[in-house]
């Protein structure tokens, strides 16, 4: 590919992946979340057989196109759907630390990740390195046909949250303080003073 053509095909992947994200709401309300996700991931090592098979010429170069297209689409279907299923059930004060999670497990493997599969490319070559990574391809779609999550309908509920509250945080605990020492009253002092009697006990 020349560097024009490359750039267009990369450009026609992430339209594809904004396809996805944006149609994925109303794929999962038609189909259930658990099944789009299912299709998604079947889908997505199938769009790599054209890199492996591909040779040089303008029609493998429009093939290859059109399957980034469909593979970052599925990629953003299904990685759109699994991220609003993970805020939905998460409760709100554990928001911040599942996505700072999910951000370092992501985000942290993608350097490991591409330096096992240059050093791979150099050791056994190119398209092996790519069947091997088209392999890989179907870890999550065992992992999630395995999971309950394959026979969801319908987008989750909320967590319920603390009684009374209307769905915000419960508030902290009420502080306990000591009760102030009664001070007798002016009333009080007058009449101790008159019950004093010489010989007698105060009281």
């Amino acid at each position: 590919m020349s560097a024009t053509v490359f750039g267009v095909v990369l450009g026609l992947g992430a339209l594809g992946a904004a396809a996805g994200a944006l149609t994925a709401p109303a794929l999962a309300r038609r189909y259930g979340p658990g099944p789009m996700m299912l299709t998604a991931l079947a889908i997505t090592p199938l769009t790599q057989l054209p890199l492996l098979l591909a040779s040089p010429g303008l029609a493998w170069q429009i093939t290859i196109g059109a399957a980034l297209f469909l593979q970052l689409a599925c990629a953003g279907a299904a990685g759109t759907t699994q991220r609003s299923i993970r805020q939905i059930v998460t409760t709100a004060g554990m928001q911040a630390r599942m996505q700072a999670v999910s951000t370092w497990l992501t985000s942290g493997a993608r350097p490991a990740a591409a330096l096992l599969a240059g050093g791979l490319g150099t050791w056994i070559g190119v398209r092996p390195a790519l069947t091997v990574g088209t392999f890989l391809l179907v870890v999550p779609l065992v992992v999630l046909a395995r999971s309950p999550l394959r026979a969801l309908l319908h987008m989750p509920d909320q967590p319920p949250s603390a009684p009374g509250t209307g769905g915000k945080p419960a508030p902290p605990p009420p502080v306990l303080r000591a009760a102030p020492a009664a001070v007798p009253t002016p009333a009080c002092t007058e009449g101790a003073r008159h019950d004093r009697s010489p010989g007698g006990d105060a009281m």
